[in-house]
């Protein structure tokens, strides 16, 4: 399922023209957008933390990730 997120997230991060880095304990940050979005999709809660924010959020889905970074909200 988490590798599906991934996945799902690299595609529609590409049709939004976002860039995305995968880091190597499974965290993926997403640029490009009005704000950067940090994302843990193999963590158990899928928490997303926007850089700035008082915290994070949890159970977010690979769309929602999108939808933070290019417009700034969920």
């Amino acid at each position: 399922m988490a590798t599906d997120a991934a996945t799902t997230l690299k595609k529609l991060a590409r049709e939004a023209e976002l860039e995305v880095i995968e880091k190597a304990d499974g965290h993926f940050i997403i640029v490009g957008g009005l704000v950067i979005v940090h994302w843990w999709p193999h963590s158990r809660r899928m928490t997303a933390y926007v850089e700035g924010a008082p915290q994070g959020r949890s159970y977010v889905t690979a769309k929602q990730v999108v939808n933070i970074a290019t417009k700034g909200q969920p």
